[in-house]
């Protein structure tokens, strides 16, 4: 397996750069609604079909997406029992917390 990690971010005003983030998300129309709420989000999603985990958090301004790829679902899981502050850290830090999760699976 090869994992690849990205990041995206998007201000939740913004409807052309919303329109973007959520295109890239399956399912996107549906995380629009839960990004309504305007005290914020955390949530995460696995695709069995593509073997990619997706990290959502948003503080009712932005919105930011860590999708970590060619991992499974239990793998999925060790990273999100890390609890890191998806907002706070920079993608560099979250593929450093992901190794700490995966150690030598990754």
């Amino acid at each position: 397996m090869s994992t690849k990690i990205s990041m995206t971010e998007a201000k939740l005003d913004d409807t052309a750069a919303m329109r973007q983030f959520l295109a890239a998300i399956p399912d996107g129309d549906q995380l629009a609604k839960v990004l309504e709420n305007p005290g914020g989000i955390s949530s995460r999603a696995y695709e069995d079909e593509t073997w990619t985990a997706r990290f959502v958090a948003s503080n009712g301004h932005t919105v930011r997406c860590f999708a970590v790829s060619d991992i499974t679902i239990d793998q999925a899981e060790m990273i999100a029992a890390v609890r890191m502050d998806l907002l706070a850290c920079n993608a560099d830090e979250f593929a450093d917390m992901v190794a700490l999760a995966l150690g030598p699976t990754l």
